[in-house]
Protein backbone atom coordinates (compact mmCIF):
# COMPACT_ATOMS: atom_id res chain seq x y z
CA UNK A 1 0.00 0.00 0.00
CA UNK A 2 1.74 3.17 -1.17
CA UNK A 3 1.94 6.09 1.60
CA UNK A 4 -0.47 8.28 -0.13
CA UNK A 5 -3.04 5.70 -0.09
CA UNK A 6 -2.17 4.99 3.51
CA UNK A 7 -2.85 9.05 4.44
CA UNK A 8 -6.12 8.75 2.70
CA UNK A 9 -7.39 5.86 4.49
CA UNK A 10 -6.47 7.44 7.42
CA UNK A 11 -8.31 11.15 6.90
CA UNK A 12 -11.30 9.02 5.33
CA UNK A 13 -11.46 6.88 9.04
CA UNK A 14 -10.69 10.56 11.36
CA UNK A 15 -13.73 11.95 8.69
CA UNK A 16 -16.10 8.92 9.96
CA UNK A 17 -15.03 9.38 13.31
CA UNK A 18 -15.98 12.92 13.62
CA UNK A 19 -19.33 12.70 11.90
CA UNK A 20 -20.35 9.56 14.14
CA UNK A 21 -18.85 11.84 16.90
CA UNK A 22 -20.47 14.82 16.21
CA UNK A 23 -23.79 12.84 16.04
CA UNK A 24 -23.88 11.35 19.47
CA UNK A 25 -26.47 13.92 21.06
CA UNK A 26 -30.03 13.61 20.60
CA UNK A 27 -30.03 17.75 19.94
CA UNK A 28 -27.52 17.44 17.24
CA UNK A 29 -29.23 15.21 15.12
CA UNK A 30 -32.85 16.75 16.10
CA UNK A 31 -30.53 19.96 14.22
CA UNK A 32 -29.21 17.82 11.96
CA UNK A 33 -32.72 16.30 10.47
CA UNK A 34 -34.17 19.97 10.77
CA UNK A 35 -31.70 21.34 8.67
CA UNK A 36 -32.47 18.70 5.83
CA UNK A 37 -36.12 19.32 6.09
CA UNK A 38 -35.48 23.39 5.43
CA UNK A 39 -34.48 25.10 2.09
CA UNK A 40 -30.73 24.55 1.45
CA UNK A 41 -30.35 28.73 2.68
CA UNK A 42 -32.87 28.83 6.11
CA UNK A 43 -31.79 29.46 9.10
CA UNK A 44 -33.73 27.90 12.05
CA UNK A 45 -33.98 28.90 15.15
CA UNK A 46 -32.69 28.02 18.22
CA UNK A 47 -33.62 26.46 20.73
CA UNK A 48 -36.98 25.33 18.78
CA UNK A 49 -35.14 23.77 16.13
CA UNK A 50 -33.35 21.38 18.48
CA UNK A 51 -36.09 20.67 20.73
CA UNK A 52 -37.98 17.73 19.46
CA UNK A 53 -41.98 17.70 20.42
CA UNK A 54 -41.65 13.80 21.34
CA UNK A 55 -38.68 14.87 23.50
CA UNK A 56 -39.29 18.20 24.93
CA UNK A 57 -36.31 20.11 27.06
CA UNK A 58 -36.58 23.02 29.33
CA UNK A 59 -35.63 25.45 26.72
CA UNK A 60 -33.35 27.82 29.01
CA UNK A 61 -31.18 24.47 29.92
CA UNK A 62 -31.18 23.85 26.02
CA UNK A 63 -29.99 27.01 25.17
CA UNK A 64 -27.06 26.74 27.76
CA UNK A 65 -26.20 23.14 26.32
CA UNK A 66 -26.27 24.26 22.38
CA UNK A 67 -23.86 27.31 23.23
CA UNK A 68 -21.32 25.51 25.31
CA UNK A 69 -21.70 22.24 23.77
CA UNK A 70 -23.68 21.12 20.60
CA UNK A 71 -23.15 24.09 18.41
CA UNK A 72 -19.54 24.36 18.91
CA UNK A 73 -19.17 20.68 18.43
CA UNK A 74 -21.14 20.52 14.90
CA UNK A 75 -19.26 23.48 13.85
CA UNK A 76 -15.59 22.57 14.70
CA UNK A 77 -15.84 20.59 11.34
CA UNK A 78 -17.72 23.07 9.39
CA UNK A 79 -21.26 20.72 9.57
CA UNK A 80 -23.06 24.12 10.82
CA UNK A 81 -22.54 27.64 11.10
CA UNK A 82 -24.06 29.31 14.07
CA UNK A 83 -25.13 33.10 15.46
CA UNK A 84 -25.96 33.63 19.30
CA UNK A 85 -27.63 36.65 19.10
CA UNK A 86 -30.14 35.58 17.77
CA UNK A 87 -29.23 31.92 18.29
CA UNK A 88 -29.46 30.60 14.92
CA UNK A 89 -28.06 27.42 13.05
CA UNK A 90 -27.70 27.28 9.56
CA UNK A 91 -26.10 24.27 6.97
CA UNK A 92 -22.10 24.42 7.09
CA UNK A 93 -19.44 23.54 4.47
CA UNK A 94 -19.56 20.17 5.08
CA UNK A 95 -23.17 19.79 6.18
CA UNK A 96 -23.55 17.05 3.65
CA UNK A 97 -21.53 14.81 5.17
CA UNK A 98 -23.77 14.38 8.49
CA UNK A 99 -26.58 14.63 5.95
CA UNK A 100 -25.91 11.32 4.49
CA UNK A 101 -25.89 8.96 7.81
CA UNK A 102 -29.78 10.57 8.14
CA UNK A 103 -30.40 9.74 4.48
CA UNK A 104 -29.11 6.33 4.48
CA UNK A 105 -30.74 5.34 7.72
CA UNK A 106 -34.30 6.76 5.97
CA UNK A 107 -33.38 5.01 2.63
CA UNK A 108 -33.19 1.72 5.27
CA UNK A 109 -35.38 2.13 8.11
CA UNK A 110 -37.50 -1.20 7.55
CA UNK A 111 -33.99 -3.16 7.92
CA UNK A 112 -33.00 -0.84 11.40
CA UNK A 113 -33.99 -3.53 14.48
CA UNK A 114 -37.60 -2.25 15.77
CA UNK A 115 -36.29 -1.68 19.26
CA UNK A 116 -34.46 1.32 17.85
CA UNK A 117 -36.89 2.74 15.82
CA UNK A 118 -40.50 2.51 17.60
CA UNK A 119 -39.96 5.75 19.68
CA UNK A 120 -38.11 7.41 17.16
CA UNK A 121 -40.65 9.53 14.77
CA UNK A 122 -38.17 10.07 12.50
CA UNK A 123 -37.35 6.10 11.85
CA UNK A 124 -40.34 4.88 13.34
CA UNK A 125 -42.97 6.50 11.15
CA UNK A 126 -41.62 5.63 7.76
CA UNK A 127 -41.90 2.35 8.56
CA UNK A 128 -45.38 2.35 9.74
CA UNK A 129 -46.58 4.81 6.59
CA UNK A 130 -46.51 7.69 8.69
CA UNK A 131 -45.19 11.09 7.65
CA UNK A 132 -41.61 12.11 9.19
Amino acid sequence: MSADRNDGAAEMIERWNRVFGSLTAEPRRQMVVALMEAPPDRELSLPEAANPPYLLRDPEELYTDLVHSHLPALAEDGFVEWDREPLRVRRGPAFEEVAAVFEALHAHADEIPQHLTESCQRLGEPQRGCES
